[in-house]
């Protein structure tokens, strides 16, 4: 197996079922965009300048003291596998994953804290926290902002901000995002007007892994869809209404589910969930998360489905493709990886 992936932990800290409305809002996420200052950005420089990027963020990431015991990861010393195990953790993007030219990471030990190198911009700084927590999340990341800001010279100009790659990020070149669970809505196909109403409140919604990447599992990534223009701590704030909003809208479909006929149908539904996932042979990871979103809705609808929300987080995680051959020690063709996943979510459940 490959050697990285061992010294990370099996449970994750920030998918633990802490903070607020831990039964909607699996975590929450606060990105920033940095470039520094001389060089250009990653799609227009040169490998020698890529390499020389990495060696200053990482060094200047060291010393920020915030990564103690942490992971600092060339990608070109990583194997395919440990790249998906990465993007699967959320700690980088596809995009980066699929870097050629000299990139990097940085991962602390709780695995709260991350940094991409050579991403789209020099640096993708960002901070991840259990459940609903948008205010410790955002300064946990500016303290990691300003030290290396204190360290780094950022690229940035008095009237457009800190300036990025892309125009949408310049500004504050932040991301504040929720990852919600949205499974009542789904059910009752109100989500194509939750979707529509959100595009006009200046926040988007994407799928688990980030931008271009699709909905499992009824999970949504909430963010705001542009950073220029206001602060930090608006863009917070605008967020939090958005997102408590939808807390409203899903607790009531919620209780719709439970009136009338649509209580037995959902019961049925969500008992069947559970059953499949105690019990199947060979269990795909798109059918364990339609499976495992329905299970967790009926926990939150006050069933015994037998498990906390920090267990149904964590197989989250953990039934993801990378995270199951990590598991296995090796490498799995689809239909051995399956037969695992079914194996291995069975024990987890028992």
């Amino acid at each position: 197996m490959a050697e990285a992936l061992k010294t990370f932990r099996p449970y994750v800290t920030w998918a633990n079922a802490r903070g607020g409305w831990p039964d909607i809002i699996f975590s929450t996420r606060v990105r920033f965009a940095r470039n520094l200052e001389g060089f250009p950005f990653p799609n227009r420089a040169e490998p020698r300048q890529l390499g020389e990027i990495r060696r200053l963020a990482l060094a200047a990431v060291k010393d920020t003291g915030l990564f103690s015991r942490g992971h600092f990861l060339k990608f070109e010393a990583l194997s395919s596998l440990e790249k998906r195990f990465l993007v699967e953790r959320h700690h980088v993007s596809h995009a980066l994953a699929a870097a050629v030219l000299p990139a990097g990471a940085a991962v602390s030990n709780d695995e709260d804290l991350s940094a991409m190198v050579n991403e789209e911009d020099h640096l993708r700084l960002q901070c991840l926290s259990a459940g609903f927590s948008i205010e410790e999340t955002l300064n946990a990341a500016l303290k990691l902002d300003e030290a290396l800001g204190r360290a780094l010279p950022f690229a940035f100009s008095p009237r457009f901000g800190f300036l990025t790659a892309c125009p949408t990020n310049a500004g504050t070149g932040m991301r504040v995002s929720c990852l919600v669970h949205l499974p009542a809505l789904s059910r009752l196909g109100r989500m194509p007007q939750v979707l529509e109403n959100l595009s006009h409140l200046s926040v988007t919604a994407r799928g688990i892994y980030g931008e271009g990447t699709m909905v499992l599992g009824d999970f949504y990534q909430i963010s705001n869809a542009t950073c220029l223009g206001r602060s930090e701590e608006d863009f917070c704030q605008n967020i939090d209404r958005v997102i408590r909003n939808l807390i409203r809208q899903e607790i009531a479909a919620r209780e719709e589910l439970l009136k009338g006929p649509l209580k037995v149908k959902t019961e049925d539904a969500v008992y069947r969930a559970l059953g499949l996932l105690k019990h199947a042979r060979t269990l795909s990871y798109e059918e364990f998360m339609q499976n495992v979103s329905l299970a967790r809705m009926g926990a939150a609808m006050g069933w015994n489905m037998g498990l906390d929300f920090s267990t149904f987080n964590q197989v989250t995680l953990l039934m993801q493709p990378a995270h199951i051959q990590a598991a296995a020690g090796r490498e799995l063709n689809p239909a051995a990886r399956d037969a695992f996943r079914a194996e291995f979510l069975r024990k987890k459940l028992a």
